[in-house]
């Protein structure tokens, strides 16, 4: 039985026992503006240790949502303008930290199967990892986004740690300069006027600055000024908005398939056999245009079973490497349009449902980590000699299993690419899918138990004694499986 649900719900419970406790104790009502005079003696009373107890204070604040600002004053009223600034930024770096991880391994597997079946999640989702730290930069800087809940709101997003990290504590610290430089003006320059005002001074400067924000960035930037509107927040904090019924995939199928069975056929290639594809009349077929608007347009909220999951991400990565290879065709490999910094596998060759995506996101984002299903390594293909065959036909939930099991048995009898057998019946050259993805077939008992399970019947007894160990992986052909290259 399943219990994905233990880890986010263990995580919810923490946190709300973190402010439960604080509530409780009173820190809320304490940690006041009022109280600040009070606050500081109390930390001075802690001689030497107190900057670490203040940035120990500050780090757990921020993750059980203890309002920020009386703090952040207190820092300036407490050390000074300058080294209350560089107290309040490390507690808050070290705290919007945890709190993003507290999220990412806690919540994070959930919103993937939100983002899997709604594409208006799957549309924020995508937003934020696409414009990564240009985001976490806006909403930092933009004051009318909650601190504490943009933290956690982020950790469930698909933005990397260490950009979100680093752009949330350089964009964090205009705020703290200000807010810690207004309390330094009541610490440092108590008895010298002149120093009160300049602190005062730079402190009104920068939420001047702060404020206007906003309407320099809507000048200058569209998406930007886009982001800004209420949608955005939503958006941020992983809210969807209910969706219309619509079919999944309307129209999709059926010019997919006409395209499939129009230009898809057997051939031979540098002595591997394999399905090739006429790209050059699959481009010029009007069912082409037609079937990537429809993936576009398509629905996979609508889908309500693991099977027809499975189908439509299948289908939509095998049309998307078509589109891939003829976005830059004629070519010579599907690696030609990209490079060593920018793999073809990163960039996002495909538009489903509104939003763009990578070969890689659906892979590893979506098929690998949603339905840890090992078949899936021979229906998707990556447009290459050496990748298990295109099949003249989609992938259809009702006939999936059926049809996983045809794609692993094909690949697993071609013995150009798929499975070379040893003579000793403990030994064989294998695919380098089952190097690159061991992993993956673990819960079928590792590699050599898959290829016993999957290989045509009556096989099974010849590989009574392959192992694992006893396994060596044949070079893999990235070459175009091109009809053009048939002789």
């Amino acid at each position: 039985m399943k219990r994905d649900w233990v880890r986010p719900v263990l995580a919810l419970l923490l946190v709300a026992a973190g402010i439960v406790a604080a509530r409780s104790l009173g820190l809320g009502d304490l940690i006041r503006l009022e109280n600040v005079a009070r606050l500081k003696e109390w930390i001075e009373g802690y001689g030497a240790l107190a900057p670490v107890v203040y940035v120990a204070g500050y780090i757990l604040a921020t993750v059980f949502f203890v309002p920020g600002l009386p703090i952040t004053v207190l820092g300036g009223v407490a050390f000074g303008a300058l080294w209350g600034t560089l107290y309040v930024w490390i507690g808050a770096t070290i705290g919007l930290g945890l709190a993003f991880l507290v999220a990412r391994y806690a919540v994070r597997d959930t919103v993937e199967r939100w983002v899997q079946a709604s594409p208006r999640i799957a549309r924020m989702d995508g937003q934020v990892a696409e414009h990564g730290w240009r985001i976490v930069m806006l909403t930092r800087l933009v004051p009318i986004f909650p601190f504490n809940l943009q933290n956690y709101a982020y950790g469930i997003t698909r933005i990397g740690f260490w950009p979100y990290l680093i752009t949330s504590s350089i964009c964090i610290l205009p705020g703290t300069t200000a807010f810690t430089f207004a309390g330094g003006a009541f610490s440092d320059g108590r008895g010298d006027v002149k120093r009160t005002l300049a602190y005062l001074a730079i402190a009104g400067v920068l939420l001047v600055l702060i404020s206007l924000i906003p309407r320099w960035i809507q000048r200058r930037s569209k998406l930007a000024g886009d982001l800004l509107k209420a949608a955005v927040i939503a958006a941020l904090l992983g809210v969807a908005l209910p969706a219309d019924a619509a079919p999944a995939y309307a129209g999709e199928n059926d010019a997919y398939a006409r395209l499939l069975k129009a230009h898809v056929r057997p051939g031979t290639v540098s002595g591997i056999k394999v399905a090739l594809v006429d790209y050059r009349a699959f481009k010029a077929d009007p069912a082409y245009a037609q079937a990537l608007n429809a993936l576009a347009e398509s629905r996979p909220d609508a889908l309500a079973s693991d099977a027809e999951r499975i189908a439509f991400w299948v289908n939509a990565y095998n049309l998307a490497a078509i589109k891939a290879v003829l976005d830059q065709h004629p070519t010579t490999s599907i690696k030609d349009g990209g490079s060593l910094l920018s793999p073809i596998w990163k960039k996002k060759v495909a538009t489903v449902g509104g939003v763009p995506y990578a070969l890689d996101d659906i892979e590893h984002g979506i098929l690998r980590r949603a339905f840890r299903e090992p078949r899936v390594h021979f229906a998707i293909v990556c447009a290459s000699l050496s990748c298990p065959d295109l099949p003249a036909e989609p992938f259809d939930a009702a006939r999936l299993d059926a049809q996983l099991d045809q794609q692993a048995a094909a690949f697993l009898s071609n013995a150009t690419k798929g499975f070379q057998p040893g003579t000793d019946g403990k030994t064989a050259r294998v695919s380098s899918i089952f190097k690159w993805f061991a992993g993956d077939f673990a819960a079928s008992g590792g590699v050599a138990a898959f290829i016993r399970a999957k290989s045509s019947p009556g096989s099974d007894a010849r590989l009574g004694a392959l192992t694992d160990a006893g396994l060596s992986y044949l070079d893999y052909d990235w070459s175009l499986n091109d009809t053009a290259r048939s002789p």
